[in-house]
């Protein structure tokens, strides 16, 4: 959130030199989106082709947590929020609610298609990771890409260096960073000002990312360093809270000069007038809401969103803010074709809970302030059969298909095959991004591309969650069932996120399902959705060739004009 003008207001006060102590306890989501910010400098950011690759963030993410600890700083911790308290759900709704409107411009902005890349752009690109300048936010930007704070996770915790530091934790990252500091000593690297609101103890302090600079021999990392103690000893402020009685000056009236917010914090002003605004900011640091009610055992390991529902299972109203993906305003969300995977997810947590739990209101995009599109949960007594059809339809595919990549495409289709007939429309989306493939007129810069992509990309995710929650029911000690075992053997292969479908590889994951049979598997399992298997068929069937000419064919060949079909080079094992 961040305290108006706070950090500008200390700069003075703070100490420009190579960070000392080495302690270093980083904020998890600053990291991310600073490496993201990173990736995206020199790049033409109206385009989602020049977006980082989850390779090229997790790439670079090591290689700035490497630079440091080649200059002689030491990662203590790096933690992750793996929930956020209710406090925050309005901020949480106004964020998405901006974020949804970016993309409404965006889609207004390239309502003819998206803005291609440069050819090449992201391949072994080197990133800069102390750049002089700054990435510009100037312009309409396509949302970043949607998974790539788990990614970034799962690759810290498949890193020697990096795995046992890293949490992904049962609240907010920033105020586990604050205690950890508070008990060891060390330096909180951050983008939030709020760390410095909290009791840092003695000798805890703050360095800002965008702060931070290498020398060019890459053997020092100076920044401008925030001492919380020696900051109020300066400015005669209570060691313990004078920064938070500061701070909440500034919030009762951002536009107080800082001189007079210092004076009313010395006698705490507006905390003797406002006990009961001061008592709701103050616990946001010093007794923050957390996830606790349900303990997650150490060896299973969560996304951030998917801890955070997995805390919430037992509330009144459980919320789940699914990642932002870039799909197209003008369709029904991306989310939707994958819902009834989530609701058998969902469904699943109430073994853990051993109480139903009727709906979750799923956040996805958000035009006007809403509690979230509400999702049935089924009963227990109905996992055992959706988990059985599910896996059926699953172990279908996989016998069918030649190589386990087009598994998932083959389930993404299907579950536009059926989402749509239960809508009453009459053509897929799939089967005519489909169609387009196979005769070679697929643009991945139309918005049907696009939108079929992020249906593609929600389906894998949803499956991760499955598979993430189903880890989770199986530590409670209670195990899982035959039908829920036999799920989870089939999501063994699952690929990992940086293998999921994205802008670049997508023509490629298309072919997948047209060279591998999940065309004809579709017929089999789609035979009971209507005028389906007859759109199938046409997709498989072969165009006729033209009448040949004689006249023409005793002449000599006219030269055939390179394909711009983006299969055409591609090998056919993937």
């Amino acid at each position: 959130m961040g305290i108006p003008h706070l950090r500008k207001h200390l700069e003075p006060y703070a100490q420009r030199g190579a960070i000392q102590p080495s302690s270093l306890v980083i904020d998890g989501p600053a990291l991310a989106y600073h490496i993201l910010n990173l990736c995206r400098i020199n790049t033409i950011k109206s385009s989602p082709f020049e977006q980082a690759t989850y390779e090229l963030l997790s790439r670079t993410t090591l290689e700035w947590l490497d630079r440091a600890r080649t200059c002689g700083l030491t990662i203590s911790r790096i933690f992750f929020d793996g929930y956020l308290p209710t406090s925050k759900t309005h901020e949480r709704t106004k964020r998405l609610m901006k974020t949804s409107k970016e993309l409404q411009g965006f889609h207004r902005k390239h309502v003819n298609g998206l803005t291609q890349g440069r050819p090449g752009w992201n391949s072994n690109r080197k990133v800069g990771l102390f750049p002089e300048a700054q990435p510009s936010q100037n312009g309409v930007s396509p949302p970043p890409p949607a998974f790539f704070v788990p990614s970034i996770i799962d690759t810290l915790r498949q890193s020697e260096h990096y795995a046992s530091q890293t949490s992904v934790v049962p609240g907010e990252a920033d105020v586990f960073c604050a205690q950890y500091v508070r008990e060891h000593g060390g330096t909180v690297l951050t983008s939030d000002s709020d760390l410095l609101v909290h009791n840092l103890g003695p000798n805890g302090s703050v360095v800002f990312f965008s702060d931070m600079e290498c020398n060019v021999a890459g053997t020092e990392i100076t920044g401008l360093q925030f001492k919380s103690a020696d900051i109020c000893e300066r400015l005669s402020l209570q060691p313990e809270d004078g920064l938070s009685c500061l701070a909440f000056e500034l919030v009762i009236d951002p536009h107080i000069t800082f001189e007079q917010a210092v004076s009313k914090a010395k006698s705490k002003h507006s905390v003797v007038a406002y006990p009961g605004a001061h008592k709701e900011f103050i616990e946001q640091y010093l007794s923050p809401e957390t996830g606790s009610q349900i303990p997650v055992e150490a060896s299973v390991t969560l996304d951030p969103r998917i801890s955070e529902i997995v805390l919430r299972c037992r509330d009144e109203k459980p919320a789940m803010y699914l990642p932002f993906l870039l799909d197209s305003p003008t369709r029904t969300s991306a989310w939707e074709s994958s819902k009834d995977i989530r609701q058998l997810a969902y469904a699943i947590l109430q073994t853990v809970t051993g109480s139903p739990i009727p709906t979750v209101a799923e956040f996805r995009r958000l035009d006007q302030p809403s509690a979230g599109t509400p999702v049935k949960v089924p009963p227990i007594s109905e996992v055992e059969m959706d988990a059985a059809v599910l896996e059926d339809v699953l172990s279908s595919i996989i016998k069918a298909v030649k190589k386990p990549k087009a598994v998932w495409m083959t389930l993404s289709v299907y579950q536009d095959v059926v989402m749509t007939t239960s809508q009453g429309k009459v053509q897929p989306l799939s089967l005519k991004v489909l169609q387009q493939a196979v005769d070679e007129k697929l643009d991945t810069t139309s918005w049907e591309s696009v939108h079929f992509l992020a249906q593609c990309q929600a389906t894998y995710y949803s499956l991760r969650m499955l598979q993430q929650i189903m880890q989770h029911a199986a530590s409670q000690g209670k195990g899982l069932s035959p039908a829920l075992k036999e799920l989870q053997d089939c999501l063994t292969k699952l690929p990992s996120l940086p293998d999921f479908p994205t802008i670049f590889n997508f023509p490629e994951m298309l072919r997948l399902i047209i060279d591998n049979k999940g065309l004809s598997c579709l017929t089999k399992i789609c035979a009971d959705q209507d005028d389906m298997v007859p759109q199938l068929e046409a997709i498989m069937q072969p165009k006729k060739q033209p009448k040949s000419n004689k006249r023409k064919n005793s002449q000599e060949p006219e030269a055939r004009p390179r394909s711009n079909n983006p299969f055409a080079l591609l090998d056919a094992e993937c």
